[in-house]
């Protein structure tokens, strides 16, 4: 079993250590997915890295890889199981875009004709090109790290 770190408070961390009741569907040695007990659609499941980390970009990349590895199995099980036409995989990083568990975490939102779901989502920031050029240089600059490790 890789070694684990947990938050006593989080919610996420007792499910996978079995102090909170949860349908789980998949466990492995990195990550349990579960049904979401508020769901936005039928078969909304969270998947959740076994390692504690409040969110995302607090996740090492190697346990991303790991969890992340598991979602094509995920949402082909999950659109075959409740018949889902389409999905969504939603990521909550931060309060401002709505994370309430402080756990990292993959939401799995199957996709029916008619359904609730508000989407897609409005655009219209436009950027000048040279603002979309310097922030493209920007990145590049930050990301030469990752890219020179790959």
């Amino acid at each position: 079993m890789t070694t684990q770190s947990h938050d006593s408070g989080c919610v996420f961390c007792r499910i996978i250590r079995g102090e909170i009741p949860a349908l789980k569907v998949l466990e492995t040695e990195h990550a349990v997915a579960f049904l979401d007990i508020n769901p936005i659609n039928v078969g909304h499941v969270l998947l959740v890295p076994r390692v504690h980390h409040a969110n995302l970009t607090e996740l090492p990349e190697v346990d991303a890889a790991r969890v992340g590895a598991l979602l094509p199995a995920l949402v082909r099980a999950v659109c075959s199981v409740v018949k889902a036409e389409a999905f969504n995989v939603v990521i909550n990083n931060g309060t401002l875009a709505g994370q309430t568990v402080f756990h990292g975490h993959w939401h799995i939102i199957p996709r029916f004709a008619g359904d609730p779901v508000h989407w897609p989502w409005p655009h219209g920031q436009k950027q000048t090109q040279e603002a979309l050029s310097q922030i493209q240089a920007d990145l590049r600059e930050a990301l030469a790290p990752a890219a020179a490790n790959d």
